[in-house]
């Protein structure tokens, strides 16, 4: 157990998200950071290949497992990132875990409560994009679980009902810690696998394919190298025929 890591830099985030970095270069900071390889199986009957694929985008970077549950992927996919993707960890866990769209379309019922529905947090954590902690719900009653937890327990009467009381988001982000022990993670993680089964592969599953890509990304830079060097000569030599035709004008 560790404390959370710093991945929320506001300077790092704005180099990450103009950087192109390669899929070896972030797994090494996200194992560095203690994430786990979490792979889930396809939900039965999940007909769409593109929230499949846009899931397992996500998943190959490593998963964050909390203390407490949280499951959460690497900055770029979380919706406390200013500058991250559009589509965040929760949206694609809904779509892959629940093979279904929020309806968005702006509404009210007989009393003029907003029912557009929305991805509700059932831990109160933003980033967390555990399914078991995610719901869809109508805005109303999502709104409704921000005032969750006055007496120390679940008391929004909400169903399904809250993972844990409220929390400030700021302050959750402040709190929380990875736990990296596999067999931690694995009990930890117990119920959820009963709902929707995963495997946990070592990290040196993408070693292989990641040492690949690192010599084919250096060789690229040595050839780019090697060309702007050449440039940097050619222009070199025609500035000094230049300079010689000039003299001799002269």
């Amino acid at each position: 157990m560790m404390e959370s890591p710093n991945l929320e830099n506001d300077d790092t985030e704005e180099k990450t998200r103009k950087m192109k970095r390669s899929a070896a270069e972030i797994r090494e900071e996200t194992k560095s950071g203690g994430a786990v390889f979490l792979c889930f199986s396809i939900p039965p009957n999940h007909l769409h290949i593109k929230w499949q694929n846009e899931w397992r985008a996500l998943e190959k970077y490593g998963l964050f497992v909390t203390t407490d549950g949280c499951i959460m992927p690497y900055k770029y996919y979380r919706k406390t990132t200013k500058a991250g993707d559009g589509l965040q960890g929760h949206k694609r866990a809904v779509h892959f875990f629940y093979n279904r769209e929020p309806d968005r379309t702006q509404r009210v019922n007989q009393w003029g409560w907003p029912c557009a529905e929305e991805i509700s947090h059932l831990c109160h954590n933003p980033d967390c994009c555990n399914p078991t902690h995610i719901w869809v719900e109508f805005r109303w009653q999502n709104s409704k679980r921000n005032y969750c937890g006055i007496n120390g327990t679940c008391d929004c009467s909400m169903q399904p009902p809250c993972v844990r009381t409220y929390t400030n988001p700021e302050t959750y982000s402040l709190t929380y810690s990875i736990e990296r022990d596999v067999s931690k993670v694995k009990a930890l993680l117990a119920s959820l696998q009963k709902s929707f089964p995963f495997v946990i592969r070592p990290t040196s599953y993408y070693d292989v394919a990641d040492l690949k890509s690192k010599n084919h990304n250096d060789r690229k830079r040595k050839e780019k190298k090697h060309r702007e060097e050449g440039k940097k000569k050619e222009e070199k030599k025609l500035k000094k025929s230049k300079s010689l035709e000039d003299k001799s004008e002269e």
